[in-house]
């Protein structure tokens, strides 16, 4: 995999902003070097993902069959997390098919955090590709050698992302997402001064949020020295996101690319950029496999070009996500996409298409159901009602649960135009189904 530690001091004078000079290439010259990516990686997974010769000698397929982007595209069957989960409980392989290594060669193993399933290993050697991207966009954001970086043990499991920025001759202040961990998180960033910080989340949000109410401390003085902070795991609510911004708190979204990358929004916020020298996005119809145009809905498709220890080919994220091949405001050509929902959480209610995130906004602007935690009951893929079990905190009912329920009944058909049934339960009764971001959106009962 190449290095870029050594790259970015020569980067820096043309590129201030960027930690590799590739980050300024043009689309041009991203398009070769994602065909020349690709074609080796092809290569590369077949001779050492076991999942990946199998599907492609079910397809009929061998490396040398494809020659050209047209024929990856053609041509190269697709994967997914269940074909990883059923290859690793077939053939007892913990990597999921995706490797075969020799002693040495890993030095750590993490997880994701198991949203949709059971949690899927990702093995890492010496450098990972997430690692590098990651850095990447915390150097956009103003992160540079002697600075502090408040680190968040958040989604993935596993210390992967730590060498690069250790590296660069950055301090880490490692802080656990528990509740009980607000008090240090805030004493830190006092003592210490971090320029940066990763991944906050929407429980974080508002844990802080209600550190501050009971505590009165001042945000603002809390969080001043940080130029940006990393957002990731879920969409951001659109309340807490201000919120953020009044504490002088500066959120951009971050999120996973196929377990092998990552993207972020950079400073124009005009989507998420996903490097092009370290993986291929595709963007396709969710029900098919036809290509899906730039500014459509469609599903995250995920090749990897650099990851030795996760050489996936085609595989389908699940993500529904609109892409942007355009160059952005910040001088990059690298793709943008928005990660609009789940294939799996899409629902269809008096013939209109719903996603859970359009929802989350409504909801939380009531004071009682502030913390967005509802469920969509799907009973059938297409209804003629849209049924939410929405959770509310008591301490904060105004008018009873009767009206709260009428209200948001009637911002909901009142903003997506369909018929809507409410069930209210305590916030409590859904937090039973896990942390508040990893409570499941949608649910048959």
């Amino acid at each position: 995999m190449r290095m870029v530690v050594s790259t970015a001091v020569e980067g820096r004078t043309a590129y201030p902003d960027y930690l590799d000079p590739v980050e300024g290439l043009s689309r041009d010259d991203l398009n070769r070097l994602q065909e020349a990516g690709v074609m080796a990686m092809c290569h590369r997974a077949y001779r050492r993902a076991p999942l990946i010769r199998q599907v492609w000698q079910d397809a009929g397929l061998v490396p040398s069959d494809v020659r050209s982007m047209a024929d990856f595209v053609a041509k190269a069957p697709f994967i997914t997390k269940d074909s990883m989960r059923e290859f690793r409980d077939r053939h007892n392989d913990p990597a999921g098919g995706m490797g075969h290594f020799g002693p040495g060669e890993i030095l750590s193993i993490g997880t994701t955090s198991g949203t949709t399933g059971d949690p899927t290993p990702i093995p890492s050697g010496s450098r990972a590709s997430t690692e590098d991207t990651f850095t990447r966009d915390l150097w956009h954001h103003g992160l540079r050698p002697g600075d502090y970086h408040t680190a968040l043990a958040f989604t993935f499991r596993g210390g992967f992302r730590r060498r690069m920025v250790q590296e660069l001759n950055i301090a880490e202040i490692i802080v656990s997402m528990a509740p009980g961990e607000i008090p240090f998180l805030c004493e830190a960033s006092k003592r210490f001064r971090p320029t940066t910080m990763a991944s906050v989340s929407n429980p974080l949000l508002l844990a802080l949020e209600q550190y501050f109410e009971r505590t009165g401390e001042d945000p603002v003085e809390v969080f001043k020295s940080y130029k940006a902070a990393i957002f990731g795991g879920e969409p951001l609510s659109v309340r807490l996101g201000a919120l953020a911004k009044s504490w002088g708190l500066d959120l951009y979204e971050n999120t996973g690319v196929g377990d092998v990358s990552s993207a972020a929004e950079c400073k124009a916020r005009a989507g998420m950029h996903a490097y092009e020298d370290v993986t291929y996005l595709e963007c396709i119809d969710p029900d098919g496999a036809d290509p899906v145009p730039d500014g459509g809905l469609g599903e995250l498709v995920v090749t990897s070009l650099s990851e030795n220890y996760l050489p996936i080919v085609r595989y389908r994220t699940g993500d529904l996500v609109s892409m942007d091949r355009s160059q952005c405001a910040c001088g990059r050509n690298h793709v943008r996409f928005k990660v609009l929902g789940r294939t799996s959480d899409q629902i269809i209610v008096e013939g209109r298409t719903i996603l859970p995130r359009e929802l989350m906004m409504l909801i939380e602007q009531h004071s009682e159901t502030r913390a967005g935690l509802f469920q969509i009951i799907r009973t059938a893929r297409e209804m003629d009602a849209l049924k939410l079990r929405v959770g509310y905190d008591a301490g904060r009912l105004s008018d009873g649960q009767d009206r709260l329920g009428q209200r948001l009944r009637d911002d909901l058909t009142a903003a997506i135009g369909v018929r809507v049934e409410i069930e209210l339960v305590l916030d409590q009764e859904l937090l039973k189904l896990g942390p508040p971001h990893k409570i499941p959106r949608v649910t048959k009962a």
